[in-house]
């Protein structure tokens, strides 16, 4: 559901007016409630096995196009989330033409837009409320490569324009005046359709210099994955290797990361999926993490913009404690 609102713009400097221009807002409201049982947890000394969580987001969405043809577009959303885990806003610029598409800001990058993850990409609600760690920080919790994702970090991003089913996206990310992290990202998605089967070939390369505050270390993030769509159906399989490589030029951490998904569209407003994800630090020696999660999960349209969730996920990690479980999620979910 969107609301529309018209507004005056004046673009007498790129050689046109708008006399009326749309801003669309839209956004939705939800509700998570989660609980768990697993082996590393201990109820009743001060924890809980259960959680209710909100989440509120606004979305802005404005474009305009002058005389000559250049679409100029701005996007901006707002979320609040009670556990604070996202209280955040993303927003960005774009100009687009027969050139492609310029952006500045955040959340237009070739991590965010050209990834194959299902977990990533959010359609369920396959929360994990586990904390699953490898030597140095946490296992990877899906196989997107994009560390420009985060709503403090501003990139400028370049799409060329599509050519026979190929799609490269180029991202400058722009760390601040207190940090030298600076990530480039670089996407490329492959579209065409064989005997009836849509096919996407993604693959995102991601790279970040003194990714972890000490000088002359590095993050490179490779994320490979390929889509198959047919009668309803959405098959998924993709990779991540994540390695934070220190100053002696060897990776202290090496993150590889599977994940495989099924997405159903069993009935008329039912989507269904299964999900299977796996991540390992390949040299964490001492505890050897890793871990292993199988999830499914459902979405039904109750009504126009009503959305109900559901799902169930078993996971098994080993490392320096280990843990073994599982997590059910009811979600509800208000679009306006």
């Amino acid at each position: 559901m969107r609301k529309t609102l018209l507004t005056t713009t004046a673009l007498v400097a790129l050689g046109g007016v708008s006399a009326a221009s749309a801003l669309e807002i839209s956004g939705f409201q939800r509700f998570i409630y989660s609980t768990w049982d697993d082996t590393a947890s201990t109820e009743g000394v001060g924890v809980n096995d259960s959680e209710l969580v909100h989440y509120m987001r606004f979305q802005f969405n404005h474009d305009v196009t002058t005389d000559s043809g250049l679409n100029i577009g701005m996007y901006s959303r707002l979320n609040n989330v009670n556990d604070g885990e996202d209280n955040s806003s993303y927003e960005h610029i774009g100009l687009s033409g027969d050139f492609g598409t310029f952006s500045i800001g955040n959340y237009d990058n070739a991590g965010a837009n050209m990834y194959t993850s299902l977990l990533y990409d959010g359609k369920y609600v396959d929360d994990i409320d586990q904390t699953f760690a490898a030597g140095s920080g946490n296992l990877a919790g899906s196989t997107a490569a994009a560390q420009l994702d985060e709503a403090a970090t501003y990139a400028v991003s370049y799409t060329l324009p599509s050519i026979a089913g190929f799609t490269v996206q180029v991202s400058q990310g722009e760390s601040g005046t207190t940090s030298e992290a600076d990530v480039t990202e670089i996407g490329a998605t492959y579209n065409t359709e064989f005997n009836g089967v849509g096919v996407r070939l993604a693959s995102v390369s991601s790279k970040g210099e003194d990714s972890t505050g000490a000088a002359n270390d590095k993050q490179e993030n490779q994320d490979m994955g390929l889509t198959l769509s047919f009668d309803g159906i959405t098959v998924k399989a993709s990779s991540a290797n994540n390695e934070t490589i220190g100053t002696d030029g060897v990776a202290d951490v090496d993150l590889e990361t599977k994940e495989y998904s099924i997405d159903y569209k069993a009935a008329d407003g039912l989507d269904v999926a299964v999900i299977s994800f796996s991540s390992k630090d390949k040299m964490d020696t001492t505890n050897n993490s890793k871990v292993d999660q199988t999830i499914f999960a459902a979405r039904y349209t109750l009504a126009p913009g009503v959305l109900a969730y559901a799902s169930y996920a078993d996971f098994d990690y080993e490392g320096a404690t280990n843990n073994s479980g599982s997590q059910t999620n009811l979600g509800l979910r208000v679009n306006f």
